[in-house]
């Protein structure tokens, strides 16, 4: 939660690479994903590309039908929230379409490295490096 209220995907990922829980919820019952929605619901858009850099680390390791205390906010507000986080990103949040290839592919790698290998492991990933999460 607090990796995605401070907005650092570099701790978010190395966190869900040791085993932390993206589906854990907090006292009010919110997610790291809905910490992270309320945290682009309140950014001007020239301040999103962090945010979605955690929001692309997120999707490497939530399941697919994840639940997330937001998910009716991004249905009542469609078009807000698709202009936001762009089609892909808010079809796949609401599980209307699949995740993209990539996310699909690194979600499939990511559960080859064993927490004690994570980060370092992703160095060997087959992947060229502008394609890799992050630059750990």
């Amino acid at each position: 939660h607090v990796a995605c209220e401070l907005v650092r995907p570099e701790c978010l990922l190395l966190l869900l690479g040791h085993g932390a829980s993206p589906c854990l919820q907090d006292s009010a019952g919110n997610t790291p994903l809905d910490t992270l929605l309320q945290q682009i619901s309140h950014t001007p858009a020239a301040n999103m590309r962090a945010k979605l850099l955690c929001l692309d680390c997120l999707f490497f390791f939530v399941p697919q039908d994840v639940q997330f205390a937001m998910k009716q906010q991004l249905l009542d507000n469609r078009q807000r929230w698709q202009d936001l986080l762009g089609e892909n990103r808010f079809q796949c949040l609401l599980g209307l379409a699949p995740p993209s290839l990539f996310v699909g592919a690194m979600r499939v790698l990511i559960r080859t490295i064993s927490p004690e290998h994570f980060p370092e492991a992703l160095d060997n990933l087959p992947l060229p490096h502008f394609l890799k999460p992050l630059d750990l």
